[in-house]
């Protein structure tokens, strides 16, 4: 392979890693398999728990959710251009499923344009602080999405790293409310 085939080839694996997910240079990547479309959280018989805030500084914890039959949690920052993009598609999937039990939680570390996004693209779903108890299931990149029930039950002990389109996330969700 010639010098500009490599190089071309080495720019479109960087861009498609670009394109369904972003990763901060502060984080340290230490788990080799993030680099996949999954990655372990944790067995599905370990149960998750939290306490933070949403945007206005209300309390929110795993309780707020009891009602649900499935939560998913999407960790995305403003920062990143695959988290932004996805969040219409998750407010139509939100707006859809949420008569079926489906809650969609955005979670956030960096406040920046956090509000300004979150208006400009219509998201009613809650948003709420990342803290600590989330640690268990970042991959070192975002979107990083993983889902419980209303008790907090992991339902898989995969998480679901990069954004996906509408039609990619409804499959995922389909799959947890008809178990």
């Amino acid at each position: 392979m010639n010098r500009i085939s490599k190089t071309l080839a080495a720019l479109m694996a960087a861009s498609l890693l670009l394109l369904s997910g972003c990763y901060p240079e502060q984080r340290n990547l230490t788990d080799s398999s993030s680099t996949g479309q999954t990655r372990s959280a944790q067995t599905q018989s370990e149960s998750f728990s939290f306490s933070t805030e949403d945007m206005k500084g209300n309390e929110v914890t795993m309780d707020n959710f009891a009602h649900a039959k499935v939560v998913m949690f999407n960790m995305w920052e403003p920062w990143c251009g695959p988290c932004r993009s996805e969040l219409p598609d998750l407010q139509k999937l939100y707006d859809k499923y949420q008569s079926e039990g489906l809650v969609i939680v955005g979670v956030f570390s960096d406040e920046d344009g956090v509000s300004d996004i979150v208006s400009q693209n219509g998201i009613t779903y809650p948003m709420i602080r990342s803290c600590a108890a989330f640690d268990r299931f970042q991959s070192g990149y975002v979107p990083t999405t993983f889902f419980t029930d209303g008790q907090g039950n992991v339902l898989s002990d995969e998480s679901v790293i990069g954004s996906n389109s509408y039609g990619e996330w409804e499959s995922i969700i389909l799959s947890y409310l008809n178990r």
